[in-house]
């Protein structure tokens, strides 16, 4: 099983090469192309695959085409003191491990400041 997942995030950026290079470092992720099936896609679109996705579950674009995120950026684990020790690896400081509702979880920031929650998957 994969360290992390996720269901969907749309993030949009300043940067977006900047951006791109931060989430293949951090997430191990790899860029494909963007899917046709995708909705508006727009010419700064980068689509993200998470290792042992079949499909792109993370797409970044630019700020300035004005693509609004999709709102609280989360990316589930089955293994949080294990996750935000790779992190930590990777040069992504995040906030301490805690529980917050039953559920353990952390929060990274990415180069832009948006705040994305690791936490885990029950």
């Amino acid at each position: 099983m994969p360290l992390f997942w996720t269901d969907s995030i749309v993030m949009s950026y300043s940067d977006v090469n900047a951006a791109k290079q931060w989430w293949l470092t951090a997430f191990d992720c790899k860029q494909v192309p963007v899917p046709p099936d995708w909705d508006e896609p727009l010419p700064s679109d980068v689509a993200l695959k998470l290792p042992g996705d079949d499909v792109p579950r993370v797409l970044l674009s630019s700020k300035s085409e004005g693509r609004e995120p999709s709102g609280h950026p989360i990316v589930f684990t089955g293994k949080v003191k294990r996750a935000h020790e790779h992190l930590r690896s990777r040069g992504v400081m995040g906030g301490a491990v805690h529980e917050e509702g039953g559920t353990e979880l952390f929060d990274i920031s990415d180069p832009e400041g948006n705040v994305i929650e690791v936490c885990k998957e029950p």
